[in-house]
Protein backbone atom coordinates (compact mmCIF):
# COMPACT_ATOMS: atom_id res chain seq x y z
CA UNK A 1 0.00 0.00 0.00
CA UNK A 2 1.42 3.04 -0.81
CA UNK A 3 1.10 6.12 1.62
CA UNK A 4 -0.81 8.96 1.00
CA UNK A 5 0.03 12.84 1.75
CA UNK A 6 -1.66 15.77 1.36
CA UNK A 7 1.27 18.80 0.19
CA UNK A 8 0.42 22.39 1.40
CA UNK A 9 2.47 25.40 0.03
CA UNK A 10 4.04 27.26 2.72
CA UNK A 11 3.30 30.85 2.56
CA UNK A 12 5.91 31.95 4.69
CA UNK A 13 8.82 29.49 5.20
CA UNK A 14 9.66 31.30 8.56
CA UNK A 15 7.10 29.31 10.41
CA UNK A 16 9.14 26.03 9.20
CA UNK A 17 12.60 27.13 10.82
CA UNK A 18 11.84 25.36 14.24
CA UNK A 19 11.32 21.84 12.77
CA UNK A 20 14.53 22.16 10.48
CA UNK A 21 16.57 23.41 13.32
CA UNK A 22 15.43 20.56 15.28
CA UNK A 23 16.42 18.08 12.83
CA UNK A 24 20.07 19.53 12.03
CA UNK A 25 19.11 21.15 8.44
CA UNK A 26 19.70 24.22 7.27
CA UNK A 27 17.74 27.96 7.87
CA UNK A 28 19.52 30.39 6.67
CA UNK A 29 18.31 30.67 2.91
CA UNK A 30 14.86 29.21 3.06
CA UNK A 31 13.53 32.82 2.64
CA UNK A 32 15.48 33.49 -0.37
CA UNK A 33 13.58 33.35 -3.65
CA UNK A 34 13.69 30.25 -5.90
CA UNK A 35 13.02 28.00 -2.97
CA UNK A 36 9.78 25.83 -2.40
CA UNK A 37 8.82 24.82 0.72
CA UNK A 38 5.80 21.95 1.24
CA UNK A 39 3.81 20.81 4.24
CA UNK A 40 2.97 17.16 4.53
CA UNK A 41 0.07 15.74 6.32
CA UNK A 42 -1.52 12.25 6.58
CA UNK A 43 -5.24 11.62 5.37
CA UNK A 44 -6.37 12.50 8.67
CA UNK A 45 -5.07 15.88 8.58
CA UNK A 46 -2.16 15.58 10.94
CA UNK A 47 1.07 17.17 10.25
CA UNK A 48 4.08 14.94 9.44
CA UNK A 49 6.82 16.23 8.00
CA UNK A 50 8.20 18.85 5.68
CA UNK A 51 10.16 19.54 2.40
CA UNK A 52 11.10 21.91 0.31
CA UNK A 53 13.05 22.28 -3.94
CA UNK A 54 15.08 24.73 -5.34
CA UNK A 55 14.20 24.19 -9.50
CA UNK A 56 17.16 24.63 -11.41
CA UNK A 57 16.42 23.42 -14.87
CA UNK A 58 17.60 20.05 -15.69
CA UNK A 59 18.34 19.10 -11.90
CA UNK A 60 15.92 19.79 -8.78
CA UNK A 61 18.24 19.78 -5.62
CA UNK A 62 15.69 18.59 -2.82
CA UNK A 63 15.91 20.75 0.21
CA UNK A 64 14.39 20.34 4.08
CA UNK A 65 13.39 17.35 4.34
CA UNK A 66 12.26 16.59 7.73
CA UNK A 67 9.71 13.99 9.32
CA UNK A 68 7.75 14.75 12.51
CA UNK A 69 9.66 12.33 14.71
CA UNK A 70 6.83 10.08 15.76
CA UNK A 71 6.06 9.30 11.94
CA UNK A 72 9.45 8.39 11.28
CA UNK A 73 10.28 4.85 10.30
CA UNK A 74 7.04 4.81 8.39
CA UNK A 75 7.59 5.60 4.57
CA UNK A 76 6.67 9.14 4.82
CA UNK A 77 10.21 10.81 4.41
CA UNK A 78 10.32 8.57 0.85
CA UNK A 79 6.60 9.72 0.03
CA UNK A 80 7.93 13.51 0.78
CA UNK A 81 10.66 12.73 -1.59
CA UNK A 82 8.37 10.98 -4.43
CA UNK A 83 6.46 13.55 -4.35
CA UNK A 84 9.29 16.42 -4.32
CA UNK A 85 10.95 14.36 -6.99
CA UNK A 86 7.81 14.49 -8.89
CA UNK A 87 7.48 18.52 -8.74
CA UNK A 88 10.76 18.35 -10.03
CA UNK A 89 10.24 16.67 -12.67
CA UNK A 90 7.28 19.03 -13.83
CA UNK A 91 9.66 21.61 -13.78
CA UNK A 92 11.94 19.94 -16.27
CA UNK A 93 14.35 18.46 -14.10
CA UNK A 94 15.93 15.00 -15.40
CA UNK A 95 17.99 14.50 -12.26
CA UNK A 96 17.16 15.12 -8.38
CA UNK A 97 20.09 15.82 -5.93
CA UNK A 98 20.31 16.14 -2.05
CA UNK A 99 23.04 16.64 0.41
CA UNK A 100 23.12 14.62 3.74
CA UNK A 101 25.60 15.05 6.38
CA UNK A 102 26.07 11.29 6.72
CA UNK A 103 26.51 8.02 4.68
CA UNK A 104 22.95 6.78 6.20
CA UNK A 105 20.32 7.89 4.57
CA UNK A 106 16.96 6.78 3.67
CA UNK A 107 17.55 8.58 -0.05
CA UNK A 108 19.55 5.36 -1.18
CA UNK A 109 16.22 3.24 -0.02
CA UNK A 110 14.57 4.77 -2.54
CA UNK A 111 16.82 4.55 -5.65
CA UNK A 112 19.72 7.54 -5.34
CA UNK A 113 23.33 6.70 -5.75
CA UNK A 114 26.30 8.60 -4.23
CA UNK A 115 28.20 10.84 -6.54
CA UNK A 116 30.98 13.00 -5.93
CA UNK A 117 30.26 17.26 -6.25
CA UNK A 118 32.19 16.83 -9.86
CA UNK A 119 29.02 14.82 -11.01
CA UNK A 120 26.66 17.68 -10.49
CA UNK A 121 25.41 20.36 -12.84
CA UNK A 122 26.94 23.51 -12.26
CA UNK A 123 23.49 25.26 -11.33
CA UNK A 124 23.33 22.59 -8.53
CA UNK A 125 26.90 23.39 -7.60
CA UNK A 126 26.18 27.30 -7.45
CA UNK A 127 23.18 27.34 -4.51
CA UNK A 128 24.05 28.11 -1.32
CA UNK A 129 23.33 24.98 -0.36
CA UNK A 130 26.78 23.60 -1.94
CA UNK A 131 28.42 26.74 -1.65
CA UNK A 132 28.34 27.03 1.92
CA UNK A 133 25.34 25.86 4.14
CA UNK A 134 26.39 22.42 3.70
CA UNK A 135 29.91 21.63 4.58
CA UNK A 136 31.80 20.02 2.51
CA UNK A 137 32.09 16.76 4.20
CA UNK A 138 28.49 16.60 3.21
CA UNK A 139 27.24 13.76 0.58
CA UNK A 140 25.99 14.11 -2.27
CA UNK A 141 23.23 11.82 -3.82
CA UNK A 142 21.79 11.70 -7.53
CA UNK A 143 18.81 10.15 -9.21
CA UNK A 144 17.45 9.86 -12.40
CA UNK A 145 13.54 10.83 -12.64
CA UNK A 146 13.18 11.33 -16.18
Amino acid sequence: MTLRLVADAVADPVDLLGLLSDAGLPTEDVTEPGRVFLRYSNEGGEFVGIGGFEPLGAAVLLRSIAVVPEHRGHGVGGAITTDLMERGREQGAADAFAFTTGERTFLAAIGFRRVERTEAPAAVLATRQASGLCSASAVLWRKDIA
